[in-house]
């Protein structure tokens, strides 16, 4: 239920992104509140591409001028074929590294934008983990929600018992609680009675304000399932003598879900093996194929006469979309927007990068 903080490398990234798309959430939700964080996700994605544009053009270029090469880096290579030992290992080395420093290139320039990229996917996975810490609108309704659903009386109500939308919460809860975060985490200690079963399990001296705020990263792990449960059965039954109230955790709960939906889509949940979240993970597949293949293409002319150099990036275009589909399986459905965004970005410019490299020097005049 609670997300460890992703470090100080991806911690501050995420941050980063989180000012970002609360910003550009800001500015898309008074237009509308339906979709409104998943547009928010692809705008932010063009953002981030755009930022990186110098740099993904100059590594393709990097990329171009390696495979250009590759014929004497593999003439270097046969020289030094039969001299296993040491120093002529060195040597060779020396010489690819002239060969480079020679024409102005790096072996790793290809490299730059994905190395950039996988810091940027693991910060986005931890944001969309916790949207409500990022998006202030959000976690006002979040914590809305809370406040309403902590605030509920029973019928009859009796300051002895333990408090019963906490007890069916209780019950939703333990499977995302770790058992050793406290399996009251969300309820003041206050609040459980000693002659409760589960009185020893309770975080001593938790008060109210930090109760609902744990409170608010359990509702967000909760499932349509599971809501439902709440309101046809617990909500229902504290609330018969207070029905606005149910109405407006209802409205706050429609409310979440315009802002967390997007084309059917939660956003915030995995996508999984079923459908339609099972869609994300084969757009994936698909676009991170063709932004593979464009680059082939890219560089098919360079690769005509090395055969090891074809045969490795028809390799990638396999195990690249396949390593990125399995991925988007395990994780919110909004990275895997953000991904299927990135590529589509990327084939754009490839095709303009392909476009503008197949035009000779006398066309360009």
């Amino acid at each position: 239920m609670i997300q460890q903080d992703p470090g100080f490398i991806v911690g501050p990234i995420a941050r980063f992104l989180g000012y970002i798309i609360d910003f550009v959430f800001n500015i898309v939700y008074p237009f509308t509140e339906r979709n409104s964080l998943g547009i928010s996700i692809i705008i932010l994605t063009i953002i981030i591409r755009f930022i990186m544009l110098p740099l993904a053009i100059k590594s393709q270029k990097s990329m171009m001028a390696m495979q250009k090469l590759a014929p004497e880096m593999e003439k270097i290579k046969k020289k030094y074929a039969g001299n296993k030992d040491p120093e002529n290992q060195k040597k060779m080395q020396a010489e690819m590294q002239a060969l480079y420093t020679k024409n102005k290139v790096s072996p790793l320039g290809g490299c730059l934008p994905m190395i950039i990229q996988m810091p940027i996917f693991i910060a986005l996975t931890h944001l969309m983990n916790q949207s409500f810490l990022y998006i202030t609108k959000l976690r006002d309704v979040y914590e809305s929600l809370a406040y309403q659903i902590s605030t509920l009386q029973c019928i009859n109500p009796n300051p002895a018992e333990f408090p019963q939308w906490a007890q069916a919460l209780a019950e939703k809860a333990v499977q995302y609680v770790p058992n050793n975060f406290g399996i009251f985490q969300f309820i003041a200690s206050d609040l459980v009675p000693p002659e409760h079963p589960f009185f020893p399990y309770r975080i001593p001296d938790m008060t109210e304000a930090a109760a609902r705020s744990n409170l608010v990263r359990l509702l967000n792990r909760l499932q349509p399932d599971e809501w439902e449960y709440l309101f046809n059965g617990v909500f229902y039954d504290l609330t018969r003598t207070a029905p606005e109230q149910l109405e407006l955790i209802r409205q706050l709960y429609d409310q979440k879900n315009n802002i967390e939906i997007f084309f059917g889509l939660n956003i915030i949940e995995t996508a999984g093996w079923g459908f339609p979240g099972i869609l994300i993970p084969i757009l994936t597949v698909l676009t991170t194929f063709l932004t593979s293949w464009l680059s082939m293409k890219l560089t098919a002319q360079a690769n005509k006469d090395n055969p090891q150099a074809k045969m490795q990036q028809r390799m990638m275009m396999i195990v690249m979309p396949a390593m990125m589909g399995f991925f988007t399986i395990n994780i919110p459905i909004g990275v895997g927007i953000y991904w299927i965004t990135s590529s589509i970005f990327q084939v754009v410019q490839q095709a303009i990068l392909n476009k503008r490299s197949s035009v000779s020097p006398k066309e360009k005049k």
